[in-house]
């Protein structure tokens, strides 16, 4: 998503992005918070974020409320559910990845895959869309944005290694930043705020996160 052939003004995708960050609560509570809460809490939010997308496609009124009024202007034409098809903005897939990554990981690897998903898209977006000039093969992608991606990653990922709780080393940080930007970049139909996490988590996993 984040070098694509632009749908979105710049300055719209920068604003798109800054809240991305916002969204870094999700990993901090993953960090802090006793298990038990921080499981309940984000699956509810992750059903509630899917129940509020299919209705704002299905009911007018909370359309007008949620896309006219509030979100509209941020999102890509293809988030916006139109023609009668049901399809998740990239809110919604954050907040199933998120409750996704916190079942399936360790919190250290959990908070981990998905800081560097927000932070490092958000990079890729910024320096790909302005200086991406080399293209991957078979991806909208550029090389530029996919460094981007590692290198801010890699320290978002190295940061919460120093906290100890997190017991996470940073070979594993490496190895996430690495496989983030390569699945970040791929042409792959599935959208990357949920199969960016879950890869990453399952490359730090296997190399002893």
């Amino acid at each position: 998503m984040s070098d694509h052939v632009p749908q979105i003004p710049y300055a719209t995708e920068l604003k798109r992005k800054a809240i991305h960050l916002g969204a870094l609560v999700l990993p901090a509570s993953i960090l802090v918070l006793p298990r038990p809460l921080v499981l309940g809490a984000l699956t509810a939010l992750a059903v509630l974020a899917v129940a509020l997308d299919v209705a704002q496609q299905k009911v007018p009124a909370v359309r007008r409320v949620l896309i006219d009024r509030a979100f509209g202007w941020m999102m890509r034409p293809e988030e916006l559910g139109t023609g009668g098809r049901i399809v998740f903005n990239g809110a919604v897939w954050m907040f199933l990845a998120a409750a996704a990554c916190a079942w399936l990981f360790p919190p250290g690897v959990a908070a981990a895959s998905l800081a560097m998903l927000m932070v490092g898209d958000g990079a890729a977006a910024v320096v790909g869309r302005r200086f991406g000039r080399t293209r991957w093969p078979g991806s909208p992608k550029s090389v530029e944005g996919s460094a981007a991606y590692a290198l801010t990653a890699f320290a978002v990922g190295a940061a919460i290694a120093a906290w100890p709780p997190a017991e996470l080393g940073l070979v594993a940080c490496a190895v996430g930043a690495v496989v983030g930007a390569a699945v970040e970049a791929l042409p792959i139909p599935v959208n990357d705020n949920v199969r960016v996490p879950l890869v990453v988590g399952l490359a730090m996993v296997a190399v002893g996160a």
